[in-house]
Order: structure tokens, then sequence, then C-alpha cells
């Protein structure tokens, strides 16, 4: 008996959460406000959103964070990039499903040179990234050239709003960045954020 209600109190617990983060996003989808961007050191932004993460984790799904040393304070709004992390990490999860996998966010330091720096729109120089890479079923490019358009989703009806990457791009172009995305169907996907 006390296991079914266990049960049923996880449920809700996962319902209110989900609640919680479609309310915050739609605020942040809708509200279009300058975002309170003040200088962080983003290491400490990625080990909470990892510890959001973790929390949601499937049991197959081995998760790793690298922080790589020296990288550089920014201008950030501290909730709008945990709010873009605990996107990409959702999705990462999703992509993986039910099988054995693995889902990675890495912090760096990178020099943006072109080609590259002109096809994100960004000027040459240095950024801090955070890359989330998952080992899930990856994406086709025709999937991939929409899947920054709001409500766009793949997934089956009430698995997702088809928000959280429009969110995620909205977010980084507030800051003055770019998102970057690599994925090969049946392999993963790595979506990279540049922040300046």
């Amino acid at each position: 008996r006390s296991s079914s209600a266990l049960t049923s109190l996880q449920e809700i617990e996962k319902a209110g959460r989900r609640a919680r983060d479609l309310v915050r996003q739609i605020l942040t989808f809708s509200r279009n406000e300058v975002p309170k961007r003040t200088p962080i050191q983003l290491d400490e932004v990625v080990r909470e959103a990892a510890r959001l993460i973790k929390v949601a984790l499937p049991p197959l799904v081995e998760f790793q964070v690298i922080i790589g040393s020296g990288t550089s304070p920014i201008l950030a709004d501290t909730t709008q990039v945990e709010q873009a992390l605990l996107n990409l990490g959702t999705n990462g999860m999703l992509a993986i499903g039910n099988r054995k996998g693995q889902l990675t966010i890495s912090l760096a330091q990178t020099e943006l040179t072109q080609p590259d720096s002109g096809r994100l729109g960004l000027p040459g120089g240095s950024y801090a990234t955070i890359a989330v890479r998952d080992t899930g079923s990856g994406m086709p490019q025709e999937t991939l050239e929409r899947i920054f358009e709001p409500f766009f989703t793949t997934r089956e009806v009430g698995q997702g709003t088809g928000l959280g990457l429009s969110v995620v791009h909205g977010i980084m172009q507030t800051h003055q960045g770019a998102i970057d995305v690599h994925s090969v169907p049946g392999e993963g996907s790595v979506f990279t954020l540049y922040f300046p």
C-alpha cells in the first residue's frame, strides 16, 4: 500500500516540476524583457544546473560534468543560463530514452575564428562555451533546420511543448551569444552555447 502511495507522490512531484518548468518557459518566452546580466562564474551555474538534472536522470544514463580551468567570468542572467542548461539536459535525456547512454555537460574557454564565427553570426574572439552532449537518437537535417521554431516538436502529444529549444535560442540572443548544434542520426547530439 505504502509503495503505491509513494509512486503517486513521485508522479505528483514530477507533474509539479513539469508545470513549474512550463510556466518558467512561457514567461521567459513571452516577457521579452532584458535579462538582469551581472558578472558571474559559469562553473557555479553549471554545477547547480547539473544538480537539478541529476535528480531527473533515468537509471541507465551516465552523467558527467567537465569543468575546464581558466574560464573568464561573463555578464549573464544566472536564472536564464540555468534554464537553458535544464532545457538542453532534459532534451538529451529524452533523446536517450530508456536505453543505456551518456549525458555530458562541459564548460570551456574557446577561441572563435572564421568560418565558425561567420556561421554563428558572432565576432571572432574568446568565448565561454558550454556543450551539452548526449548519445541519444540524433536528428536528421530536416529536423535540425526546424528545432529552434516555437512549438516545433518531434515528441508524442503530451511529451513536449516544443518551447524548450526556442527558449534557449532566445536566451542566447539576449546574451549576445549563439547556440550551435551538431547531430548525427543514431549517434546523438551536441548543443554548444557561446557566451561573449
